[in-house]
């Protein structure tokens, strides 16, 4: 195996460990864990805390059997079994819309967090757990002198990177209007559509049409629906804004006569 990819690999047994210690860390603190991985495969209220420091040490114990590639095949394997793991129970959780997410670094939790359905940019993170340990399987490189390699360290900071990204709940948005960079009109529809201010408004002047017009107005969006099957014209204008100190979405919405002069 290439230096460079046993270094991910590497970086991908550093995230396991650096999970492991921010659960033992949330339970310390007495914080809640991993609430709907518990639900999901209906483990008794009396067992969840031995249930999680069972769970803990094996993260812990896989990430250090991979870090010190003193048996890199057994570590290949408990990565990708590990991993396919996580993906199986991902999937599951999201296809049955469970509520709360999998804990899975465990450093903070909030009410907002627990309120979502797992994502999918966890089950991604999972498959590339998989996906390394399979690769160092195929392919393994024994021994500590990877170390001495700076392309090792390129990989251990690139899976680093991208897997810390994958593992944060909050998109990366602009300082001053807290905008998602990627696609931010994009993702304030989908956050609108799903708000109870937009579906009261839906069933209370309603049906809206298919069409949307959008335009931007400071650092919110408007979005424009017109009303379906109304002669006069009207549309309902919803206003989505997420300048708040937390992030949190904030949705105005009125009525008005006919659509914007131009759309963004």
């Amino acid at each position: 195996m290439p230096i460079f990819l046993a270094g991910c690999v590497t970086g991908c047994g550093a995230l396991l460990i650096l999970a492991g210690a921010g659960k033992v860390f949330r339970g310390g603190r007495r914080m809640a864990g991993p609430v709907a991985v518990w639900r999901a495969l209906r483990i008794p209220k009396r067992l969840t805390r031995p249930a999680e420091l069972t769970a803990d040490g094996v993260e812990c114990a896989t990430g250090v059997l991979v870090c010190a590639r003193i048996y890199p095949v057994a570590g290949g394997v408990a990565l990708a079994v590990l991993g396919a793991g996580f993906g199986g129970l991902l999937g599951y959780l999201r296809v049955n819309r469970v509520a709360g997410d999998c804990g899975c670094l465990g450093w903070r939790r909030t009410a907002k967090a627990t309120a979502k359905t797992v994502t999918g940019r966890a089950m991604i993170r999972a498959a590339l757990l998989c996906a390394a340990g399979i690769a160092e399987v195929m392919a393994p490189t024994a021994g500590a002198g990877v170390y001495r390699h700076a392309s090792c360290w390129a990989g251990v900071l690139t899976a680093g990177v991208v897997l810390v990204l994958l593992s944060t709940r909050a998109a990366v948005r602009t300082p001053v209007c807290h905008r998602p960079i990627w696609r931010p009109a994009h993702a304030s529809l989908r956050a609108l559509t799903g708000h109870e201010v937009f579906a009261a408004m839906a069933s209370a002047a309603g049906p809206l049409g298919p069409e949307v017009s959008h335009r931007r107005a400071g650092c919110a969006d408007e979005f424009w629906f017109p009303v379906a099957g109304g002669d006069d014209g009207k549309a309902v204008v919803f206003r989505v804004d997420s300048t708040g100190p937390d992030g949190s979405l904030t949705v105005h919405a009125m009525v008005r006569a006919g659509l914007p002069n131009h759309d963004t």
